[in-house]
């Protein structure tokens, strides 16, 4: 008898352990907020993200101050393969689908 009360009361507290800690980390916000945020204190900027098919890579366009840049990720085991730095007009043209993992216009990654 006494093992089923301090049981009970253990899973009482237990629970109530748990829903206090889940109600204090309801109102935490999500890590990607967190993600940007923290470039934003180093004046980073996302511009986009695109899954590169024939290299199976990420390719992730970021701005710092006036320059932008292409940094591909290896979509497998998440080494930079490569970081370019490139013109906006071209950022914008691959994220759109106008312009080919390899830079020729016409030839869509889409």
């Amino acid at each position: 008898m006494k093992r089923t009360v301090l049981g009970t009361a253990l899973i009482i507290i237990s629970s109530a352990s748990f829903v206090g800690y889940a109600a204090s980390h309801s109102d935490i916000i999500p890590k990607e907020q967190a993600i940007e945020a923290a470039l934003a204190a180093v004046n980073v900027e996302v511009l986009g993200i695109r899954h590169d098919e024939p290299d199976t890579q990420w390719d992730v366009f970021v701005k710092k101050n006036e320059k932008a840049y292409e940094i591909e990720v290896n979509a497998i085991t998440g080494e930079i393969v490569a970081v370019e730095e490139e013109t906006l007009e071209e950022i914008q043209a691959e994220l759109s689908g106008d312009l080919s993992h390899e830079g020729t216009i016409g030839d869509v990654d889409k």
